[in-house]
């Protein structure tokens, strides 16, 4: 079976309009239909545009004119900067040996990553609780670098959480389950001086979660540093 995967770096290419749902597909060898269209990601975004046979896609057609694909209101626009991932199957794929089984994947498994992210940085962070939620969708690897700097009065404590509940948020803990122990390997990690508590834990067997959370509580607010690095793949 061939399959073109369409990638900002490929031979093949694609272009769009800041705050459109029009995508310009340029470098094909033939009339593109939708029928040939598999799928459309927004690695960016982290939202699945277009899959006609996924349950998880607001949208299941889409409608394609001279080469651009436009795909209805029920998934947000593009933004400038996004970046596409999107299948295509070419007319009559897998019915010749010579097409039988050519890929050319623009986007293989081993570049499919996240840069470091700088999740949170926090100094002299008022006393209380803070969550910040990390999309997994599409993700199944995940490293977590944490650092985190209490004081005499000042105890700092992070544990990790994860849902598949799409309606869990970062307002309270409902709907979420403490993953520490499993992923951290003890309940939480904690400073309660300026000597700093930095370590990295690493999910590095298939993780199919639909979101992680880290949790941070601050206890005075007087004086604290946290920093939490992640990596997705």
């Amino acid at each position: 079976m061939e399959t073109i995967i369409i990638g900002s770096d490929g031979v093949t290419n694609y272009s769009f309009v800041n705050a459109t749902r029009n995508i310009t597909i340029t470098g094909l060898s033939f009339t593109l239909e939708p029928k040939h269209i598999a799928y459309i990601y927004n690695m960016t975004q982290e939202v699945l545009i277009y899959a006609p046979v996924s349950p998880k896609v607001g949208t299941r057609t889409v409608s394609v004119s001279g080469g651009v694909i436009t795909y209805d209101s029920s998934i947000d626009a593009l933004a400038t900067g996004d970046l596409l991932h999107i299948q295509i199957y070419p007319p009559n794929y897998g019915r010749t040996e010579e097409g039988y089984n050519m890929v050319y994947v623009l986007n293989p498994e081993y570049n499919h990553n996240t840069s470091p992210e700088h999740l949170i940085s926090l100094t002299n962070q008022a006393a209380g609780t803070t969550r910040y939620v990390i999309p997994m969708e599409d993700y199944k690897n995940m490293a977590i670098h944490w650092d985190l700097v209490g004081s005499a009065t000042d105890t700092v404590t992070m544990t990790l959480w994860g849902t598949l509940k799409e309606d869990a948020d970062d307002s309270a803990d409902d709907d979420w389950l403490d993953l520490s122990t499993e992923i951290l390997g003890a309940a939480n990690k904690a400073s309660s001086s300026a000597t700093p508590e930095e370590d990295m834990a690493f999910i590095d067997t298939s993780f199919p979660i639909l979101k992680f959370m880290v949790k941070i509580v601050v206890t005075s607010g007087t004086t604290n540093t946290v920093d939490v690095y992640i990596k997705k793949a």
